[in-house]
């Protein structure tokens, strides 16, 4: 059965090819025999660090070791556990799940998805007890700050609006009625353990409570916000993180805009926000959950919109969010607008200043991602004065080499260069020198990536035979999937003990050990499935990456002379060592011939 499971893997990713699934989340650029693209997994925004070989179906970034094949790509790009990945790509491949044969493995999925499931019913039981204190008694007053922000029965009702009352442990000794133990209540976030092992409610100080609901409907998690005096915390508290919530991968208001016509998302800042613009009928608002927007909230709103408008406070912190949410969603390939909201108002304020109309007034105002960028740093200038026109020109150049898009980079070229008075050809110029000068670092950087895996490789060393040797041996290593190319390093002489130790030493004694049991047939996936975790990823790095030899077999010569070398003065060193002259005096000899 184990064997069948493991022929259904290997199926699931022979019918779901890397290039094609990693297209669907991010952009793919072709170079040589493999793709290159911005890694999705860490904050790359100018160096296209993941690469993918398309012949090996590996993808391995050169910024953050990311490495894998296709499943480990959907597991990092949808945050699922591999059980879960592999029916996403089954389903994607119209293929039925067969139940894994590794009984070890199938109690512990069942144990994660029953503890998913408990939490999802606290969380509901959480939600409902938040919900009646805010319609009894001693929720009036929390009433009344709703109701005083303009918030409508209706509203209130819709997004389960609630109130956590004052007390340790009202909340647990609630769910504890409910069947819920102490730690079942900790585990979803709803609880804190002190040092002397009691617990007691993470909302115990008299919040306005904010269920966070997933798009599934499924209640995730909670806000609270104090609304008299300082509530003795912070004005904003958020659940911690559980197994059913990531701050960093929800947008809060998600479960109801994504029913919304339009074909945007509009991103807000606070709760309060989301909830004022669909009280007023502007349905796609969504915010993030307390924390800086991430590249994973873009990639969650892009399945719902092509597009975002960033609606963020107009002060500096405001400012550093919008340019912060603008770089990600436009690395997500989203078509970005900024709006401004007038008289220093939040939107909750405008809205019930000036109502909803106006309000879809400034939203058709908003300003394209660049051109926003461009109109923040023309406000640092006087653009009558000569000095500043240059200083100004400098930091618009920076943001006009960003641009990927040359028709894009052309237009806000010759809109800048006519807000500044001088001609495009100079600015162009600028601008040209900046993205030359951006690629020579990020080679370098490049480089110097590779040399530091080199040196952690090979404990620190950095003479230049060491490095010779570690370049031959992941060329020979890398070429050795190809049938011909083993069966020539074996007529060489060469054997697994000639590599040195580490994951080179493991992938040869694998190549050895498969060649034998398969003749020229090399599967590195099942290669790979026997290597160490500890040398997984750098073992990924060596087949991803692309040598571009179109005869193998000749390619493969040099490498081989240099092992057979370094084989040779350590067998030499061995004979002086141990005295053997006659031996050492044939093998000169030898040697000379």
């Amino acid at each position: 059965m184990a064997q069948d499971f493991q022929d259904f893997i290997d199926e699931v990713r022979e019918r779901n090819d890397l290039v094609e699934v990693a297209s669907e989340y991010i952009k793919l650029k072709r170079i040589g025999n493999r793709y290159a693209a911005l890694c999705p997994f860490h904050n790359d925004k100018k160096s296209p660090s993941l690469s993918i070989a398309p012949d090996k179906q590996l993808f391995y970034c050169f910024g953050c070791n990311a490495t894998g094949n296709v499943i480990h790509f959907i597991m990092r790009m949808e945050n699922l556990e591999f059980y879960d990945a592999l029916k996403f790509l089954a389903d994607r491949a119209h293929l039925t799940m067969p139940e894994p044969g590794n009984p070890a493995d199938k109690k512990k999925r069942e144990e994660l998805a029953d503890k998913k499931q408990r939490i999802y019913r606290i969380n509901t039981e959480a939600a409902r007890y938040f919900f009646r204190h805010l319609a009894g008694d001693t929720g009036k007053e929390a009433y009344q700050y709703l109701r005083d922000r303009g918030m409508q029965n209706d509203t209130i009702k819709k997004f389960g609006l609630g109130y956590a009352p004052e007390g340790w442990s009202n909340l647990l000794d609630y769910l504890k009625e409910k069947g819920f133990s102490n730690q079942e209540v900790f585990e979803a976030g709803l609880a804190k353990q002190r040092e002397n092992g009691s617990y007691y409610d993470v909302f115990h100080d008299g919040r306005v409570i904010f269920p966070i609901i997933n798009v599934q409907g499924n209640v995730i998690g909670f806000g609270g916000r104090v609304f008299k005096g300082d509530g003795g915390g912070a004005k904003y508290l958020n659940s911690p993180e559980t197994a059913v919530f990531k701050k960093k991968e929800n947008l809060f208001g998600l479960n109801l805009a994504k029913n919304d016509k339009s074909d945007s998302l509009l991103l807000m800042e606070g709760y309060m926000d989301v909830i004022s613009l669909h009280q007023a009928g502007i349905g796609n608002a969504v915010a993030s959950l307390g924390t800086a927007f991430t590249p994973e909230q873009a990639r969650l709103l892009k399945k719902y919109a092509g597009k975002a408008i960033l609606c963020y406070d107009s002060d500096q912190a405001g400012k550093r969010a919008t340019l912060r949410a603008g770089e990600i969603l436009t690395e997500a390939e989203i078509k970005t607008k900024v709006m401004t909201v007038t008289d220093g108002k939040d939107p909750d304020e405008f809205i019930q200043a000036k109502g909803p109309e106006m309000f879809q007034v400034l939203m058709e105002q908003a300003k394209p991602f660049l051109t926003y960028r461009i109109d923040e740093v023309k406000k640092e200038y006087d653009l009558d004065d000569t000095e500043q026109v240059i200083e100004f020109l400098e930091k618009a150049a920076v943001i006009l080499s960003e641009i990927k898009k040359p028709p894009e980079r052309e237009l806000y070229l010759k809109q800048v260069a006519k807000l500044a008075g001088v001609s495009e050809e100079s600015l162009k110029a600028q601008v040209n020198n900046l993205m030359r000068t951006r690629t020579a670092i990020e080679e370098r950087k490049r480089e110097r990536e590779e040399r530091r895996v080199f040196e952690e490789r090979t404990g620190g060393r950095r003479d230049m035979d060491a490095m010779r040797l570690n370049n031959a041996e992941e060329v020979l290593l890398n070429l050795m999937l190809d049938g011909g190319v083993m069966k020539k390093v074996k007529e060489s002489g060469l054997a697994a003990e000639d590599f040195t130790a580490g994951v080179h030493r493991t992938l040869a004694e694998l190549f050895w050990q498969q060649d034998a049991e398969r003749g020229k047939e090399i599967n590195h996936h099942e290669l790979l499935r026997q290597v160490p975790e500890n040398e997984w990823t750098e073992a990924s790095r060596i087949f991803t990456t692309d040598k571009r030899f179109a005869d193998k077999e000749k390619a493969a010569q040099q490498p081989v002379r240099i092992l057979l070398d370094a084989k040779g003065r350590k067998e030499q060193a061995r004979l002086m060592e141990e005295g053997d002259l006659v031996a050492l005096d044939r093998m000169l000899k030898q040697k000379k011939k």
